[in-house]
């Protein structure tokens, strides 16, 4: 089970007790961890029809990078594509958007969920644009998350009926995921 290594210096004065076991765990591993703490930027490269009036999670099928200490990541390109699970417990700061296909009718939505349930403050509601595809961003939120709990961004739209979302260059639906700090009990 992986774990954000604590600096919790327990010894003395004594000299003696700075050896190389100590500084590793005090101090090697909390920085290595600080220098490669969990990341991942994730990007839609297929459309996805979002189905009237229904919340729907975004799939992500390309990693710009998805890191950890241990080389890991938290995102799978080939099952559950929606989700980033957290392998370290801590905040995270969660930030991104969806680019939608031309339409005019109805709203444009995200949130955010945790473990499948949307998370409190994280919706946002927008009028379409009066004409070509554009990019709403969702609101970056910050949420602690346990060892394999996950995030998801979800997109809703009412245009009437089935809306894709777009994925032009600048417009491709997006989820960037930072792990921000320990939770301090």
């Amino acid at each position: 089970m992986p774990a954000v290594p604590e600096t919790k210096a327990t010894w003395t004065n004594d000299v003696d007790a700075l050896d190389s076991t100590n500084l590793n765990a005090y101090l090697r591993d909390p920085v290595r961890f600080l220098m490669r703490k969990p990341s991942a930027m994730l990007r839609q490269a297929t459309n996805q029809a979002i189905a009237n009036n229904t919340w729907t999670a975004l799939t992500f099928g390309v990693e710009d990078w998805d890191d950890d200490p241990d080389g890991v990541g938290g995102h799978s390109t080939s099952s559950n594509t929606s989700r980033y699970t957290a392998r370290y417990p801590g905040i995270y700061l969660l930030g991104g958007g969806v680019g939608w296909a031309a339409s005019n009718a109805g709203v444009r939505g995200s949130r955010w969920a945790r473990n499948g349930t949307a998370l409190n403050g994280s919706s946002t509601l927008e009028p379409p644009t009066a004409s070509g595809t554009a990019y709403y961003a969702a609101r970056a939120i910050r949420v602690e998350l346990d060892e394999g709990d996950f995030v998801e961004l979800f997109a809703f739209q009412n245009s009437g009926g089935s809306l894709s979302t777009t994925v032009a260059t600048s417009e491709q639906p997006s989820m960037a995921v930072d792990w921000d700090r320990l939770i301090v009990a």
